[in-house]
């Protein structure tokens, strides 16, 4: 509850400045976060295992109920979602960090067209991708329907079973908020194995933003045979791109926290 609280005192008060100037805006909110204990955070310069964080919109475009629950239920679902998956508290920062990216890139933050049609006639795209899987003669029919605004096709079975969501669920914030840590976790593992087993070299924690984007979007082929090219990549661009449009801070622990 006081994480709760604490975000959306700190998501009223950058929202209410965006008119400001960039630099004064950053500085007081650098300001606000250090009073209370919180620093940005960085990746890669900061080895804390289970800070808290708060993922703060910087640009106007994020400005809306479903974004703030979004991020917030990133920020408030660490704890729980490290004791799942037993990852490190900074890799789930990064990952927090590039959910808020693909968010923006695959629903433009719940707002695209293109989403809000899948989510509105679900039934109808999924009829239309069957028609054009007998018209081509796949065998086997068309794969399943990416659902959310972060395009997720399976939930997590560890998610499923810890928090009971469900696909047809993945248009509620907060759901698909987990749904999508819960598969970003999961494809992180897949890529340090891929590392191992298939020598990708060119791959390590100082570039994992730039190569898992592959596993998200399904180009594990790209990925293995070495012909990922991520600054050419688009969709490896425009997630960066909104990723700027977060600032990421790091704190005491939930027991340490006081407002």
């Amino acid at each position: 509850m006081i994480q709760r609280a604490l975000f959306t005192f700190f998501f009223v008060l950058s929202c209410g400045a965006f008119a400001q100037v960039q630099g004064d805006l950053q500085e007081s909110r650098d300001e606000a976060f250090r009073q209370a204990g919180y620093t940005p955070w960085v990746w890669g310069q900061s080895d804390c295992a289970h800070c808290s964080i708060y993922l703060v919109p910087v640009n106007e475009g994020l400005d809306s109920e479903p974004v703030m629950r979004f991020l917030t239920t990133l920020a408030v679902e660490k704890k729980q979602l490290m004791k799942i998956y037993g990852i490190h508290g900074q890799e789930y920062n990064l990952l927090a960090h590039m959910a808020v990216g693909i968010l923006g890139r695959e629903s433009q933050f719940f707002t695209s067209t293109r989403y809000l049609t899948k989510e509105a006639y679900p039934g109808l795209i999924r009829m239309a991708k069957i028609l054009k899987a007998y018209a081509k003669g796949i065998e086997g029919g068309p794969s399943r329907s990416s659902r959310g605004p972060t395009q997720i096709k399976i939930v997590p079975e560890r998610i499923a079973e810890a928090y009971g969501i469900k696909a047809e669920d993945l248009h509620i914030p907060e759901r698909a908020a987990i749904a999508t840590m819960g598969f970003l976790i999961e494809i992180l593992e897949e890529l340090k194995r891929r590392v191992v087993i298939n020598d990708l070299q060119f791959v390590s924690s100082d570039n994992y933003v730039d190569y898992l984007p592959y596993l998200y979007f399904g180009s594990r082929k790209m990925l293995l045979n070495g012909n990922a090219t991520p600054e050419k990549n688009i969709y490896v661009q425009d997630m960066k791109r909104y990723m700027s449009w977060v600032a990421v801070y790091e704190g005491p622990t939930d027991e340490e926290v006081s407002f």
